[in-house]
């Protein structure tokens, strides 16, 4: 488990790629570096695929240990000197849940994320409204500017689905519990008001389900317990390395990490087994538009 992470920017990666280049140079292994640091063998490989930032002492560490000329050195403090995540959460630093912060951050630097939701649809495919009437769910209602501004958020968060200049967008597999399409939902504004709510959510997951990056598909209620019961989770794939490399789970209060290789692997195990009791995209959307017909009725 971690406790946050800097977007993988073209300098760290850059810096990432550099380090791991001095470390085969002096015949090392990762697990060697982590035995003679005393760092944990995670560390380094998070190091080296740009998924954390390295900090000045640790930097100085790997330069003696693998003995980097001087003039090599300085543009390495140089580089590492000029990192910082930059992007739009910057401008709510002072007010985003660092758990929270680090999870924008860490989307904005992936190339993939699969997902498992089970109560709900996937932050990334919520309207604003559904957003909005989860929010004031919560025992403590937000202030109507705080209200505000967690919703600009949202809708922020979500601009990964769309090519950012040269980044390429966000590949989303989302995989909903079918449940979600008959819940009921409440609204201080009555019932009619509810339906219209998930109408229009349902409708939003039907135009999401039509991006060429985003795959959506149910768990059916047929398929009866769900074959795997950790409840919603998601799988980020590294920009840098193109694989599966953090998990993270999200609950009314924090953001849980979680980076270990082996824990990783498993979380994806668990959701290809669910992907293969799961609908197909064209069946799911079909089922997802005949429950839209009802709510008209």
């Amino acid at each position: 488990m971690v406790a946050g992470y800097d977007t993988p920017s073209v300098r760290e990666r850059n810096l990432a790629k550099e380090l791991r280049t001095l470390r085969r140079a002096a015949q090392l292994q990762g697990k060697d570096v982590a035995g003679r640091l005393g760092w944990s063998a995670s560390k380094v490989s998070r190091i080296e695929n740009g998924r954390i930032g390295i900090g000045v002492e640790d930097l100085e560490l790997l330069i003696a240990l693998y003995a980097v000329p001087y003039e090599r050195a300085t543009f390495l403090r140089r580089l590492a000197d000029s990192i910082r995540a930059k992007g739009w959460w910057d401008a709510y630093r002072e007010t985003l849940n660092p758990g929270y912060g680090s999870l924008i951050k860490l989307e904005a630097g992936s190339s993939a994320l699969r997902s498992y939701c089970v109560l709900v649809p996937h932050a990334l495919l919520m309207t604003r409204d559904f957003a909005r009437q989860i929010i004031l769910l919560a025992p403590q209602s937000p202030s109507a500017s705080e209200l505000e501004h967690r919703l600009e958020v949202v809708r922020r968060r979500q601009e990964v689905l769309q090519a950012r200049g040269d980044r390429e967008p966000l590949q989303l597999s989302v995989i909903l519990d079918e449940s979600f399409l008959h819940r009921r939902v409440v609204s201080p504004e009555g019932d009619e008001a509810g339906r219209a709510l998930m109408r229009q959510q349902l409708e939003r997951l039907l135009a999401d389900a039509e991006r060429p990056n985003v795959t959506l598909r149910l768990l059916p209620l047929t398929v009866g317990l769900p074959p795997v019961t950790v409840g919603s989770f998601s799988i980020l794939g590294s920009t840098a390395t193109g694989s599966p490399d953090v998990v993270y789970m999200e609950n009314k209060s924090r953001i849980f990490f979680i980076d270990a290789e082996s824990e990783v692997n498993s979380y994806v195990q668990d959701f290809e087994l669910i992907a293969s009791w799961a609908l197909t995209p064209a069946a799911s959307a079909d089922r997802i538009r005949r429950r839209v017909a009802d709510l008209d009725s």
